[in-house]
């Protein structure tokens, strides 16, 4: 029992049923204390000290911390190159304004001399296109000399009597799965700008028919991934058929792979089939599954930091604004030494891990481990603070891998930018109805992403996958992006 001596001696003369009492209110109280801190610590949590997103802390005024040290001002940042309207050498047309009377006697100019010209231009939209039909007829034409009647080829996308154009169907999948426009909202731009009207039921079996066209991609990125030296991670939940899913990304600078699963952990993953022949660099965050993977890993500095954000104003302890300036500074050396080609010198590496060791090692000394009580069975609970120390101890290479690889970066962002369109997504239609229509809306946003990575136009990407002809990834080495979408597309003109 920890009581005062005083206290202590007084209650040991009471009868053993008041001490037992006594003991059991002290223990109670005990436990109340540690469910309060709890519950305290998760009211306190936003997205600055945790993995919530922006949107879920309301509206009130957001409050820097001091580790924030590198402020960032509103607007463009210093060397930020702006763009704005620039006149154009070759105007599309040109409208003379001449005077014809003098402004002060009302004599005519009409054989005046030309002092000067003054030039303003207007950039504006032609009126929009209406749609154009092309009627394709196949003539049966019967053998003079044999009798055999012999009927004209229709091209190889012209199967049924009535139907829209590829170019028609990409700028549908551009609007609903590009720019997350709703259904019915893609049927109202298509009346306003192009005078015709189609259905929410034909946008959902064009989101099947490309889903089908696009499956030689979807084997080429995921061979290729399980081949990249440093991929990313990361995964968020959906609402599908009213029921919680999960869609996994893996990614990099050039490449995006969504997947929709009904299981979260190793299961999903193992399904997808990237991790399980993966054997590069994974990039992620703590998340247990990951880990079982004999992959190397490189956990997001990001998000230990928001951790450490959070042990700061829990505890008021030094070492995490310590820990978070290490770890940003170790951040202005690679971008500085990784960012011209050369390695960070060996002494500055050493220093920055021999830091890392001695804050971590101060924290672990400020936040001893629970006292393990002899009476009760089971893992004590370490808390957050402790469970977070242990795991940047054990885990120090993977955290600090940044520093040594030039191609490991600091932080997740790029797994968090691919996947944030598809929360995007989710905010607008809430879930969806079927599993195989979200599977292949995924499908066409991995297309989609991959495409604007490796700088293709999204539209002509998606006419070319229409045309059977989709961009890959695994030919980029012997041709660039731009131009195998133009033979893509004058193979698909020449049917």
């Amino acid at each position: 029992m920890d009581f005062p001596e005083e206290l202590k001696a007084k209650i040991l003369e009471c009868p053993p049923e008041i001490i037992a009492y006594i003991v059991h209110l002290h223990e109670r109280i005990d436990q109340l204390e540690s469910r309060v801190k709890e519950l305290e610590s998760r009211l306190n949590l936003n997205s600055r000290n945790s993995g919530k997103p922006p949107s879920s802390d309301g509206y009130a005024k957001k409050n820097r911390n001091k580790s924030d040290s590198r402020k960032k001002y509103p607007g463009g940042q210093p060397g930020h190159k702006g763009t704005t309207l620039r006149q154009s050498p070759h105007p599309d047309h040109i409208e003379y304004h001449k005077p014809h009377e003098c402004s002060k006697c009302g004599h005519s100019l009409v054989s005046g001399k030309i002092l000067g010209i003054e030039k303003r231009q207007v950039f504006d939209l032609p009126p929009p296109p209406t749609i154009e039909i092309t009627e394709h007829q196949s003539f049966t034409i019967c053998c003079p000399h044999c009798g055999l009647k012999t009927s004209g080829d229709f091209p190889e996308d012209v199967t049924h009597p009535v139907q829209y154009g590829s170019r028609v169907k990409s700028y549908l999948t551009y609007l609903s799965h590009h720019q997350l426009i709703p259904y019915e909202r893609v049927t109202e731009i298509c009346s306003d700008l192009f005078g015709f009207s189609v259905s929410p039921g034909t946008i959902v079996n064009l989101t099947h028919n490309l889903d089908k066209k696009l499956q030689s991609f979807k084997d080429d990125i995921v061979n290729i991934l399980q081949n990249e030296p440093v991929i990313h991670n990361d995964e968020t939940g959906v609402r599908v058929e009213g029921k919680l899913h999960w869609l996994h990304v893996t990614c990099t600078p050039y490449l995006t792979h969504y997947s929709l699963q009904r299981k979260r952990g190793k299961e999903g993953m193992d399904n997808i089939g990237i991790l399980p022949e993966f054997h590069g660099i994974s990039v992620h965050d703590f998340w247990g599954p990951y880990l079982s993977y004999s992959c190397e890993h490189s956990f997001c500095c990001a998000h230990i930091i928001r951790e450490l954000i959070r042990v700061e104003e829990e505890t008021s302890q030094k070492w995490p604004y310590d820990l978070i300036e290490l770890l940003l500074g170790a951040k202005e050396n690679k971008e500085i030494f990784h960012g011209v080609g050369v390695p960070i010198p060996p002494i500055i590496r050493t220093s920055l891990m021999e830091s890392y060791d001695e804050l971590i090692q101060i924290g672990l000394d400020e936040n001893p481990p629970s006292v393990v009580d002899e009476v009760k069975r089971g893992r004590k609970k370490k808390g957050f603070v402790r469970n977070l120390l242990e795991r940047l101890k054990e885990w120090k290479e993977s955290v600090l891998r940044f520093i040594n690889d030039p191609l490991v970066p600091f932080d997740n962002n790029q797994a968090e930018r691919d996947i944030r369109m598809m929360k995007v997504k989710m905010k607008i239609s809430g879930g969806f109805r079927s599993f195989d229509t979200a599977s292949a809306i995924a499908l066409i946003r991995s297309y989609i992403s991959t495409i604007r990575k490796n700088g293709i136009n999204v539209i002509e990407g998606i006419v070319s996958a229409f045309h059977n002809f989709p961009w890959l990834p695994n030919r980029t080495k012997d041709i660039s992006g731009e131009s195998l979408l133009s033979q893509n597309l004058a193979i698909a003109e020449a049917y």
